[in-house]
């Protein structure tokens, strides 16, 4: 048998075998389904190491994505420091740095925003009341387990698999 075969391949030829009734009764073809299920017990645990190796590149890449993260918000935070540092000079000197085609710097004022001081001394009708809703899924689960029917929902099970960490 080639090893280069897949695992739905080999089963689906070991489920034909178990329908085909004229493989009983042949010594090769039962030696045949023997192999078949050698083959598939081998590449059942190649998929034990298979997983093991995605873990470990989900590891790697994770770890590569965190450090890109903080690299990008210390670009961005320079960015930042740089604006602030020509705000500073210009507010020191009330002069920009000479303007151009590469260097358009202009400063100028946004169209504002609220500084709140002191949250507790605005009048109460600037305030807005949020209410929110929420579904209980954990009192929806427990009730349908223990076999109530709620209309709009239902006891969803999903096969899973275990043994591959």
């Amino acid at each position: 048998m080639s090893n280069n075969r897949s695992l739905v391949n080999i089963t689906r030829d070991l489920i034909s075998a178990r329908y085909d009734v004229e493989i009983w009764e042949n010594e090769e073809a039962i030696d045949l389904v023997d192999d078949l299920i050698k083959e598939r017990f081998s590449k059942e645990n190649g998929m034990q190491y298979l997983y093991g190796e995605m873990e470990g590149e989900i590891t790697l890449f994770t770890k590569q994505k965190k450090r890109m993260e903080q690299y990008i918000k210390f670009l961005k935070n320079s960015q930042e420091r740089l604006k602030n540092y020509v705000i500073e000079m210009y507010t020191i000197t009330d002069n920009l740095p000479r303007c151009d085609v590469f260097n358009p710097i202009k400063i100028s004022e946004s169209a504002g925003s609220v500084d709140v001081i002191d949250e507790t001394v605005i009048p109460q009708e600037y305030f807005i009341e949020i209410v929110e809703s929420r579904l209980d899924k954990k009192r929806i689960l427990k009730e349908l387990k223990e076999g109530t029917k709620i209309p709009g929902v239902r006891l969803h099970k999903k096969p899973y698999v275990r043994g591959i960490k």
